[in-house]
């Protein structure tokens, strides 16, 4: 047996008719051509296998079983007019969490330089949230997780169905502290094979990373595979491990400016030897986001794009 399916225009012409008993008074409230609201009405009926009205000397009047169904029409119409008030209210009002996704350097750049600087937040409440990506994301593409709202990160989504928009490009190369460099000189990268290397777990392959450099004076690139005996699970522990003087890293330079300045860490080679690495913004399409993701999104977004332009323009660099 069928299941009888029902559609909500039906029931709103039904309501409209009992309402007005005349399917010309119906046709004009409802914007409808009085012979289409027959069609519902007359479509309804034989689906439904009974009549809802009767046709008087003067105008329609209710049946028996339309005076019984008259009251579930219009309780439905009420719970889907409710239903849409509901969708439209929590896509555009200005309140719930969003959840913003990204590895430690980031996201405590974002807490220091970022987020304060989202004006009328309203009742939105922001979750902060690490996400240092795991083994063989790096290359095969990062997971976006249930609850996330934005994730910046240095990989492109794993679903293609997301945005990934690039925020800037990434100078990284080999960085180490200056007590290192004294005891263990370096002029090149294929010399990085006698090094202690500090590694970063979610690019391991073969217990080894594998360190890109754009050869020098040229675009070539070049791929070397490292090993040491530190692995970390992000660049900020990496870090504190090289200014303690145990290896050489590899680092995006625009997030060491102040080590750099104060002498802490300094880069390994002297000449030009650096990877550019993508900073991405992942999100779901904005037709899928409520309205309070889309304005943090664009707060954040803005931002950051603004200190990008700043770092150009030989001002203070992202990360610092």
């Amino acid at each position: 047996m069928n299941k009888l399916q029902i559609k909500p225009r039906e029931l709103k012409i039904i309501s409209v008719i009992a309402a007005t008993h005349s399917i010309g008074d119906a046709a004009a409230l409802l914007g409808m051509a009085q012979a289409n609201v027959s069609k519902y009405l007359s479509d309804f009926e034989m689906r439904v296998g009974l009549k809802v009205f009767e046709r008087t000397t003067r105008h329609l009047a209710l049946t028996q079983f339309g005076e019984a169904l008259l009251p579930y029409i219009n309780s439905s119409l009420e719970k889907n007019s409710q239903l849409i008030n509901f969708i439209d209210d929590y896509k555009h009002e200005k309140r719930g969490k969003v959840t913003l996704y990204a590895p430690t350097g980031i996201i405590t750049y974002l807490a220091r330089h970022v987020i304060h600087e989202i004006d009328d937040t309203g009742d939105i409440s922001i979750s902060l949230k690490t996400y240092n990506l795991s083994a063989n994301e790096f290359y095969e593409g990062v997971a976006f997780p249930d609850d996330c709202d934005i994730l910046i990160t240095y990989a492109q989504p794993k679903d293609e169905s997301l945005v990934a928009s690039i925020l800037t490009k990434y100078s990284v190369t080999a960085f180490a502290s200056p007590e290192y460099i004294i005891k263990h000189p370096i002029s090149h990268p294929e010399e990085l094979i006698n090094h202690s290397c500090i590694l970063i777990d979610s690019m391991i392959i073969d217990d080894a990373n594998i360190w890109r450099f754009r050869s020098h004076n040229g675009e070539k690139i070049l791929d070397y595979k490292v090993s040491g005996n530190y692995i970390c699970d992000n660049t900020q522990t990496a870090l504190e491990l090289a200014r303690n003087h145990l290896g050489i890293v590899f680092a995006p330079k625009e997030s060491l400016q102040k080590e750099i300045n104060q002498g802490a860490l300094v880069p390994c080679f002297s000449h030009q030897e650096e990877w550019w690495l993508d900073l991405v913004a992942i999100f779901r399409k904005r037709d899928y986001q409520p309205w309070r993701v889309q304005f943090i999104l664009d707060g954040v977004l803005n931002n950051l794009r603004s200190k990008v332009e700043q770092a150009t323009l030989g001002r203070p660099a992202l990360g610092d």
